[in-house]
């Protein structure tokens, strides 16, 4: 057999005991092909030059292809990150936003079936429901209510299940039932439904496959219904006799009807709660009266849909544990907003974050703040409201404030 070294390989010439001639070289590795297995054998404990260049050369090629996978490494780590941990953040925000949501739900159903009228179990349903909702958990994981009393997500019904029967009479949306009160046949209870939207906490919208999945680049509809027996049966009595289901209209109470006790303030409702009892002590006759929500993030002026005549005067309560700002780095301020006028407000003579209103469609904005009581504003029109911000800086506003407008003469 001839042994032949040169650069970049080694040539083997050998015969074999068959007869067969071999001759295997090239530049980058030794090749050894057709090659019996006591061939491979002897050539292997002979040659050991010729195995040690085989090693080094195939050495070499293994380091090249190492630096390659070590190269690609990165890359593979950035598509597990989109495809495994991104949707794996997204549907553990989306639990969170579910189970958030129905311990919601049921702790408005426990507050409104505590309060002693419809009314109050009206208000204090959303009342929760805004203070739930201004939270720093739903808003961390992008929830946002959907329709409901107020603009609140929740909707609440009363319920009565007939004991004999077995049949159950619900109610209207946010309103009472009509028909006599009868404790002995039937069993009453308050039931809160509650719809909340749920954005994808990362949106995987424009990534192919997983931009039409809901909960990772598409939004979730959550809806839950809880319910708890009324604790004072006898106030839903709201409504004249006759069947049907009567409207309920909160906090509408004319002077000349008003109830001589009103309740007493507590942490979750209004600023003023005896407020109809001062309209009322200040000889005035209510006129209209509304209940809505003022959105810090709404560019637009809210209308209360209450026309205010010369010689009219209006009465404003917020809600009292209402919230908001005019950016999520700005801790949040009640309806009396920051004492600061920069420049480009909505209303620029007042201070920003500020609760204003106006009448009619040019009049001259004017403050309201938490409260305004016996005010008379200029000229006539419909009543609107707004949050007082920067001219084209809405979108990043957080919170709201529940107002109720009364309008007296």
């Amino acid at each position: 057999m001839i042994k032949q070294s040169y650069q970049g390989g080694l040539k083997v010439h050998k015969s074999s005991p068959s007869g067969k001639r071999y001759g295997i070289a090239d530049s980058h590795r030794v090749t050894l092909t057709g090659l019996r297995t006591a061939d491979m054998l002897r050539l292997d404990s002979v040659y050991f030059v010729g195995k040690y260049r085989m090693h080094k050369y195939h050495f070499k090629n293994r380091s090249s292809k190492g630096a390659a996978e070590i190269a690609q490494f990165p890359l593979t780590i950035y598509c597990l990150f989109l495809t495994l941990f991104l949707p794996v953040l997204n549907l553990v925000a989306l639990l969170i936003a579910g189970t958030t949501a129905y311990l919601a739900t049921n702790d408005l159903a426990a507050k409104a079936a505590t309060q002693p009228t419809f009314a109050q179990a009206l208000n204090a349903m959303a009342v929760e429901a805004y203070s739930f909702q201004s939270n720093a958990l739903a808003q961390f994981v992008k929830m946002s209510p959907q329709g409901g009393y107020a603009g609140c997500g929740n909707d609440l019904y009363v319920l009565a299940t007939n004991i004999g029967a077995a049949g159950i009479q619900s109610s209207a949306p946010d309103q009472s039932l009509n028909s006599n009160i009868d404790t002995t046949n039937n069993i009453y209870e308050m039931q809160v439904v509650s719809s909340y939207t749920v954005s994808p906490l990362v949106s995987l919208a424009s990534f192919p496959l997983l931009g039409n999945i809901p909960g990772l680049g598409q939004s979730v509809t959550f809806c839950f219904a809880a319910t708890r027996p009324i604790e004072h049966p006898g106030g839903l009595q709201t409504a004249a006799s006759g069947g049907g289901v009567a409207t309920v209209t909160p906090f509408n109470r004319i002077a000349a009807t008003a109830p001589g006790a009103f309740p007493a303030a507590t942490a979750v409702t209004w600023r003023t709660p005896n407020i109809f009892q001062q309209i009322q002590n200040a000889g005035q006759t209510v006129v209209g009266v509304n209940v809505l929500l003022v959105q810090a993030n709404n560019p637009n002026w809210t209308s209360t849909g209450l026309a205010i005549t010369p010689g009219e005067k209006i009465w404003i309560d917020t809600q009292a544990v209402g919230l908001w700002t005019d950016a999520p780095y700005y801790s949040p301020v009640d309806a009396n907003g920051v004492n600061w006028i920069p420049d480009g407000l909505t209303c620029s003579s007042l201070d920003i974050d500020t609760l204003d209103g106006k009448v009619g469609t040019n009049g001259a904005p004017f403050l309201l703040g938490d409260s305004q009581y016996n005010y008379p504003p200029a000229g006539s029109g419909t009543f609107s409201m707004i949050f007082n911000d920067l001219v084209g800086t809405y979108g990043d506003n957080t919170g709201a404030q529940l107002v109720r407008v009364i309008v007296v003469n």
